[in-house]
């Protein structure tokens, strides 16, 4: 049966908050073991390239490793193997494929808290969001293993069309899937790699540039837990090369891609240029989050607080708008500028960190630039400043009476940043959010069962909560909360960590036995 995770939380209900601690804080002198090293790719074996790639911590902008430019011939070379050994790993048996991801699980759950520990250093993470990401990717190989095993490989006696026929309909892989993950949460990069490779598919790993020294420990411990390396290729490299090459590939029979709208619909259009193919995309969101008359303003407070602010607002989840009931607006306002107005950005490895760096100078300059422009949409009432200091720092911002139709308030930023906007009615609010192209999480506080009937049956959003204080828009568990994108937030309408999830990695076959 599968469980989550969820350590910091087993550990606080068990009083051993302080052991949590402990054992992080012995992780993050392990970790330095693996900083100021040279990485390679992995394709059959391990590559070195001419240009490199350098993995820089947004704690203090110092380079902490360097990795590989994947050069295109290698690309190539990487794919050719794939595509020639996939039948090979698919041919094992959906059993063995889910005993060796459970493996993988087990190896990965033992050295958690060093891989939590090297978040912060890679991207930034504070511990326990950090250990939360790493619980996730374990969740991810432990759920879709299981999913597998209880579906029996998505074998299924399908009925008979005459008396003398017996028909079957039997879901297989595709081929080679190219896997494109985000720098933000290293469960995605586990779980976007696992769903093509439980059900039988090889994969090449194009890790993030930000997160490339966890994802590489981690592609090691697939290969030892029995993921041949014919299998599983891991590589690093920019977003150019690999779009040409691996992208408009022929040997990729699908990709599946997280990260911003422009991107994952360039890649959605140019992938199926020459062919129909799976292109399996999470694009972002712009998540908003109600506040009713009738909710309890402490608890909306601490949502939308830890969900604007966590990991920095960089979580395709994060609350970036709060729509408010113009009955309550004043008060909420002022008890969430009470919440956030002392909260600053801290290095990640202290134990009381919440606010940390953006994951890079990228993200920090883009802070930058928006900052001049913060007053034409709204009064910023809170942070507003980026901090000059080594690493990538930036201020908690909260804005209220922000304008509808700015740029604020209609697109994804990705940073520390959220606005207020005043309602007359929870439809007026609905309305609003439905009118966004994004469509991916959100939430609605209230204690009227009512209100938050008529919000979850009209709002044109995937994932949804109602009076969240752990995170408004933000959390979602493997097995019980489906993470699924509408509108231009996704493109398949099925959810990460839900049952649906495997199919699209598959394709049917229907067979037929006469008599």
């Amino acid at each position: 049966m599968f469980q989550n995770e969820i350590t910091y939380v087993r550990m606080q209900k068990a009083g051993k908050e302080a052991e949590f601690h402990r054992l992080y804080e012995e992780a993050l002198k392990e970790a330095e073991k693996y900083l100021h090293k040279e990485y390679p790719n992995i394709i059959g074996k391990e590559i070195i390239e001419k240009e490199k790639i350098k993995d820089i911590s947004p704690i203090d902008g110092k380079e902490i490793a360097t990795f590989q430019m994947a050069s295109p011939e290698n690309i190539n070379r990487a794919l050719e193997m794939l595509h020639s050994s996939w039948k090979k790993w698919y041919e094992l048996g959906y059993v063995e494929r889910a005993r060796i991801m459970l493996k993988a699980a087990d190896e990965i759950s033992r050295q958690k808290y060093l891989i939590s520990a090297l978040l912060a250093y890679e991207n930034g993470k504070n511990r326990t969001e950090a250990m939360a990401d790493v619980d996730e990717g374990i969740d991810f190989l432990r759920y879709y293993a299981i999913n597998m095993i209880e579906n029996q490989g998505f074998h299924k006696l399908s009925g008979k069309g005459y008396d003398n026929e017996e028909s079957f309909s039997v879901m297989k892989p595709y081929g080679v899937f190219a896997v494109i993950p985000p720098f933000n949460f290293y469960a995605i990069t586990v779980g976007m790699t696992a769903g093509p490779l439980t059900v039988g598919n090889a994969v090449l790993l194009k890790s993030s540039s930000d997160i490339p020294i966890s994802t590489y420990l981690t592609v090691k411990i697939l290969h030892e837990s029995g993921v041949p390396k014919e299998a599983l290729a891991v590589i690093t490299g920019s977003g150019r090369v690999v779009g040409k090459y691996v992208v408009e590939s022929d040997l990729v029979s699908g990709i599946v891609f997280t990260g911003s709208r422009e991107v994952g619909m360039d890649i959605y259009h140019r992938a199926q240029e020459k062919r129909p193919k799976p292109v399996i995309t999470e694009m972002g969101g712009k998540d908003a989050v109600i506040v009713t008359s009738r909710a309890d303003l402490d608890k909306a407070v601490e949502g939308i607080f830890r969900g604007a602010f966590g990991f920095s607002g960089q979580k395709c989840s994060a609350t970036s708008l709060a729509y408010v009931h113009e009955a309550v607006y004043d008060k909420f306002v002022e008890k969430l500028k009470e919440r956030a107005r002392n909260v600053l950005p801290e290095d990640p490895r202290k134990k009381e960190a919440f606010v940390t760096p953006v994951v890079n100078r990228e993200a920090y300059e883009k802070f930058k630039a928006i900052e001049p422009k913060l007053k034409e949409y709204g009064d910023v009432i809170v942070g507003g400043k980026a901090l000059d200091r080594p690493g990538y720092y930036v201020e908690a911002t909260i804005l209220k009476d922000v304008m509808r139709d700015s740029y604020l308030a209609k697109n994804e930023l990705f940073l520390p940043v959220l606005g207020i906007i005043k309602v007359k009615d929870l439809k007026d609010a609905v309305d609003e959010i439905n009118k966004s192209d994004y469509g991916l999480t959100g939430g609605i506080f209230t204690e009227d069962y009512e209100e938050i009937q008529y919000y979850f049956n009209n709002v044109d959003v995937g994932v949804i909560y109602a009076n969240r204080a752990r995170g408004a828009s933000t959390g979602a568990m493997v097995g019980s909360q489906p993470f699924v994108g509408w509108k231009l937030s996704g493109s398949s309408g099925k959810g990460t960590g839900s049952y649906y999830y495997l199919p699209q990695f598959l394709r049917e076959q229907s067979q037929t036995i006469a008599h």
